[in-house]
């Protein structure tokens, strides 16, 4: 058997192990034969079965497959589906093991001073709003913007469908122009959902349609709503680029699009730099506030990340962290634990607890810095050429080597 079949197999068999375990799919998306869907494979194998398959399948990829680049991903992959098995099994690894293990990325954390610095940032923004405290004038502008329930529903499925197609037109003119090629896109539908542990997520479909959707229990702004559709949207463009690539090689490993492997990190870090790939510039005081609130947002949910993970911290005190640091409301903060906490309210593992490194670093460690060298170099060209046309140049794993032509 091909070691790209192998893997497909071995990714249905680790994607019903964590299923069992925790309820979540290890598999995101899938796009190939029906013979290998995901959901077809074994889920009557053991750990260690599991395991020795992965093991033989690093053994085999370089003798079968001679580009570096697609050996090299395929390896991290596989190193990263060893610890994913290795951690819900119930072997003994540190938080901060996990997240290297899983992404290939060190554990961050952001020392008080950086977050003063980000506080002071977000009070200069808010001084000229109302109130004699910080946390009022944040108040204050949040509670101005806020829309959840029926009303943020309907404004998934009319404004935001709209603006989905308007974002769309924007990847065509910026982006397809400079590679000089165009990708299938039969469009993003937009959806609500209730009860689920995300704000708001993608579900790629095979034949290049996403079907995006948004939990109406979460408390959106208004102000940063706009900027989760570019977030979103480039999900979409990314998969349906790795679709395209899959249809004409044929490389069946490219047919699965997993979790919690080191092509997160550059999935999600092109999504939060979706907005500068477009160049959108926000001269909207309301939008320069929210993505300041959203960066410390995101900076504490790492902080308080750690804390439930790797300190041992409660959840009182996690919630009571980004509280006071973050400048969330309670229920926002408790919102947040249901993602970052080590277990669900069941006492099973929780699936998303290390996923939260993803979007922060793979953006400012990984995306943003290459993308503004190559901005300085006049290589936008070349830059999007090797992210959308070579699929095994997303990943934290082979990031570098794939951009080493930006000197």
């Amino acid at each position: 058997m091909e070691v790209s079949e192998k893997f497909v197999r071995l990714c249905g068999e680790v994607s019903n192990f964590t299923k069992a375990k925790t309820g979540t799919s290890f598999v995101d998306a899938y796009i190939g034969p029906e013979h290998l869907n995901p959901e077809n494979q074994a889920k009557d194998k053991t750990p260690e079965e599991i395991l020795h398959g992965i093991k033989e399948i690093i053994d085999q990829v370089a003798d079968d497959i001679d580009e570096p680049l697609r050996v090299e991903h395929l390896i991290g992959e596989c190193q990263s589906m060893i610890v994913t098995v290795d951690w819900l099994s119930g072997k003994d690894i540190s938080y901060g093991d996990l997240v290297q293990g899983l992404f290939h990325i060190p554990l961050k954390r952001f020392s008080k001073p950086v977050i003063d610095k980000k506080i002071e940032d977000l009070n200069e923004a808010l001084r000229e709003f109302p109130g004699s405290e910080l946390r009022e004038r944040v108040e204050h502008f949040t509670q101005k913007g806020e829309i959840s329930g029926a009303e943020l529903k309907h404004l998934v499925e009319t404004d935001l469908q709209n603006k989905a197609i308007e974002v769309g037109q924007m990847f065509e003119n910026n982006i397809y122009s400079l590679i000089g090629t165009s990708v299938t896109n039969n469009g993003v539908e937009y959806q609500t959902v209730t009860d689920a542990p995300w704000s708001g997520y993608n579900w790629y479909q095979k034949g290049f349609k996403s079907l995006n959707q948004f939990n109406i229990d979460v408390t959106f702004n208004k102000n940063t709503l706009q900027g989760v559709i570019y977030h979103e949207y480039e999900h979409h463009v990314s998969n349906c680029w790795r679709e395209k690539f899959y249809q004409e090689s044929g490389n069946l490993e490219l047919a699965v699009v997993p979790l919690h492997t080191g092509r997160c990190v550059i999935s999600e870090g092109t999504a939060d730099t979706a907005k500068d790939f477009l160049g959108v510039v926000d001269d909207d005081t309301h939008i320069k506030i929210a993505d300041a609130l959203y960066s410390l947002r995101r900076m504490t949910s790492i902080n308080a990340a750690i804390m439930l993970n790797d300190e041992g911290k409660t959840e009182d005190e996690a919630v009571e962290y980004m509280f006071e640091r973050g400048y969330r409301t309670e229920k926002s903060a408790q919102g947040s634990i249901a993602f970052i906490g080590p277990k669900m309210t069941d006492g099973r593992p929780n699936f998303w607890a290390p996923y939260v490194f993803t979007y922060f670093f793979g953006r400012t460690d990984f995306v943003l810095p290459t993308f503004n060298k190559a901005v300085e170099q006049d290589e936008l060209a070349k830059f999007y050429k090797t992210l959308y046309l070579n699929p095994y140049s997303g990943s934290s794993v082979t990031w570098n080597k794939a951009y080493e032509w930006l000197s």
